[in-house]
């Protein structure tokens, strides 16, 4: 009688890797049709954050949503935030954020710090679709949010 043979076990982890590079990816394609005409376009819009300084979301929603007025508040994970939010053509920047002070689990307070980090480090924004990039002063992606509705 033969033995059971499984096929190559990395086969699996091969797939996995190969999807989350994929993933990592993810943002606006070269070539993508941007709007940054209306600023006023993010007015009651709400938005979650895929990507944050180059590295997936995940163990918590990352929330962003655009009051009339330039008010700006939602969740970084754990704890809300509220500020305002400068918008002129393509140029976005946000004022120092007030954020509630509760305890979070390490991992959620890692996308926490790191998604505020990026608001901070906001100088650009560029939207297609359900897709907004929000850009450095170099012009690098420090975030990625899905959403608009």
């Amino acid at each position: 009688m033969r033995g059971f043979r499984l096929g190559n076990p990395m086969g699996p982890i091969t797939i996995i890797l190969a999807l989350a590079v994929l993933n990592g990816c993810a943002g606006l394609q070269p070539g993508t049709q941007l709007d940054t005409s209306a600023p006023g376009q993010l007015d009651g819009s709400t938005w979650e954050a895929t990507r944050i300084l180059g590295r997936p979301a995940g163990v918590a929603q990352s929330v962003l949503e655009f009051r009339e007025g330039g008010t700006v508040d939602g969740t970084a994970g754990c704890n809300n935030f509220q500020g305002t939010a400068t918008i002129d053509a393509n140029a976005m920047t946000f004022s120092p954020l007030a954020a509630t002070k509760r305890m979070c689990q390490p991992a959620v307070n890692g996308q926490e710090t790191a998604f505020l980090e990026a608001l901070e480090l906001t100088r650009r924004w560029q939207i297609a679709g359900n897709i907004l990039e929000l850009l450095d002063s170099d012009d690098n992606v420090v975030m990625v949010l899905i959403g608009g509705n």
